[in-house]
């Protein structure tokens, strides 16, 4: 809601961003969908669904976008790094643990954190230009047309687990 609203209130200002870096999307895979287990097909996306409005406009806009969708996010922190994370006693390390444990699940996907990765690491998440387009119903489209957005289809788990145990570890 918020890029819908700075679109609107100051479009000229907006169009000067150098990029949009987005978690936000479901282009070849849903939710479940972890390359390894049977096929999901693309759904609507929880951060799409929210405001499709404003993802159309976004979508629609021009500005430089890198969008990590479903496709890159599901991210799946396992027991072991688990445990190396929760070991650690830093203030950092310490809160994701109380949070953790009120979360109430027992394996964190960690969607947002490979979007902050990408923006720092890009090599992290290739990406291929794509037209997307943004329905009446929160799918994001993948179609023809000249490129509006640069996708991330695919991530590499174990390479980003070592640039973020690595920095959220950190003493």
């Amino acid at each position: 809601m918020n890029v819908g609203a700075a679109i609107d209130r100051d479009p000229a200002t907006f169009r000067q961003l150098k990029r949009v870096v987005l978690m936000g999307g479901s282009i070849r895979r849903g939710y479940g969908d972890l390359g390894y287990t049977p096929p999901v097909p693309p759904m609507p996306e929880w951060n799409i669904l929210n405001d499709i409005p404003s993802a159309q406009k976004l979508f629609a806009f021009g500005v430089s976008l890198f969008v990590m969708p479903l496709d890159s996010t599901q991210l799946k922190m396992d027991e072991v790094k688990r445990a190396f994370l929760f070991s650690q006693g830093t203030p950092v390390t310490d809160a994701l643990t109380i949070l953790y444990h009120l979360w109430g699940q027992e394996t964190p996907t960690l969607f947002d954190p490979m979007t902050i990765a990408f923006a720092l690491r890009p090599e992290l998440c290739p990406v291929r230009k794509l037209h997307i387009r943004v329905d009446e119903k929160g799918f994001t489209r993948e179609e023809p047309g000249p490129p509006n957005a640069q996708v991330c289809l695919d991530s590499n788990s174990e390479d980003f687990f070592r640039f973020y145990l690595k920095r959220v570890a950190a003493k």
